[in-house]
């Protein structure tokens, strides 16, 4: 895993866990190098590519202020996409979904 706070320096291929975006968030950001096969996103408007970046970074669309930037290439049709985000609405989220759910479970 990443060493630095905020980013993962390796190429992560499935979505961050809650646990590991907790580990390595730094100031509510999240960076990780994902690879991007080019046909899924040629045909994407910027704010689709922005949803579908944060979808394989932390497997949801609330990611915002969503940053990326090309890190390198595999292949012919994979590209490394260094892609961040702010993770404050993620995690506000599901704290309210956390704190429903031990509420119904406490009403019971």
């Amino acid at each position: 895993m990443s060493t630095t706070p905020g980013s993962m320096q390796e190429v992560i291929t499935l979505p961050l866990t809650l646990e590991q975006i907790q580990a390595f968030k730094q100031d509510n950001r999240i960076s990780a190098v994902v690879p991007v096969g080019l046909d899924e996103v040629s045909n994407l408007t910027p704010e689709e590519l922005a949803d579908h970046l944060s979808m394989k970074l932390v497997d949801s669309d609330l990611l915002t202020d969503v940053q990326y930037e090309r890190a390198g290439v595999q292949g012919d049709q994979i590209v490394l996409m260094n892609i961040s985000g702010d993770v404050t609405m993620l995690l506000e989220t599901l704290e309210l979904f956390t704190d429903y759910a031990q509420d119904e479970e406490d009403a019971e």
